[in-house]
């Protein structure tokens, strides 16, 4: 009986923490009737042993947590027509990058940084297709400081190529620099959180 105490009460800890993140309209009426689920979890013999209920129980009220990030996601405002437009020309773009460097992977496939700027060109497709898809917006930060990283590299490897051109200093400082900036607010927006 106390085990059951403390498993409940545990489920309802990762209720409550799964709850701040929905809007406050919703959150009373999802608590209730995910905290509803849990003693019934923990008594339905046909889940088997009390120790898998027990599992089974913790996992449904840690599940929680995740549909309630997905919630959240579908509650933002919808993307308005420009940004729609926007990221689609970027993902025509990208995708004409792609080609582009699979064409000169193709014809020098010994050359890294071929291959470093597909994999550059591949995170310039996975931006808009993130936003359009309407993933976690730290996914769609991921990506971009990826996209950041790997283009500071991209540059910094042409400044080894070519040390007198100086559009690659400025390029690599300024990727360098957008990929810091996301970072620091990443950080910052992720120490707001509850």
């Amino acid at each position: 009986m106390r085990a059951e105490r403390g498993l409940l009460r545990a489920g309802e800890y990762l209720l409550g923490r799964a709850c701040r993140q929905l809007p406050h309209d919703i959150r009373e009426e999802r608590y209730r009737e995910w905290a509803a689920e849990l003693p019934a979890i923990l008594h339905d013999r046909q889940i088997g042993s009390e120790p898998r209920r027990a599992v089974r129980m913790l996992g449904y009220a840690a599940d929680t947590l995740r549909g309630a990030a997905l919630v959240r996601v579908r509650a933002r405002r919808p993307l308005p027509h420009m940004m729609i437009v926007a990221l689609c020309l970027l993902l025509v773009t990208g995708l004409a990058v792609v080609a582009w460097d699979i064409r000169a992977v193709a014809g020098a496939p010994g050359d890294p940084l071929d291959y470093l700027r597909l994999a550059w060109g591949a995170l310039l497709v996975a931006y808009p297709v993130s936003m359009l898809i309407r993933t976690v917006s730290r996914v769609s930060t991921l990506i971009v400081s990826g996209a950041a990283l790997v283009g500071v590299a991209v540059n910094l490897w042409d400044v080894t190529r070519v040390p007198a051109d100086w559009a690659n200093y400025f390029q690599a400082a300024l990727l360098f620099l957008l990929f810091l900036g996301l970072w620091i607010v990443s950080r910052r927006a992720r120490a707001g959180q509850p």
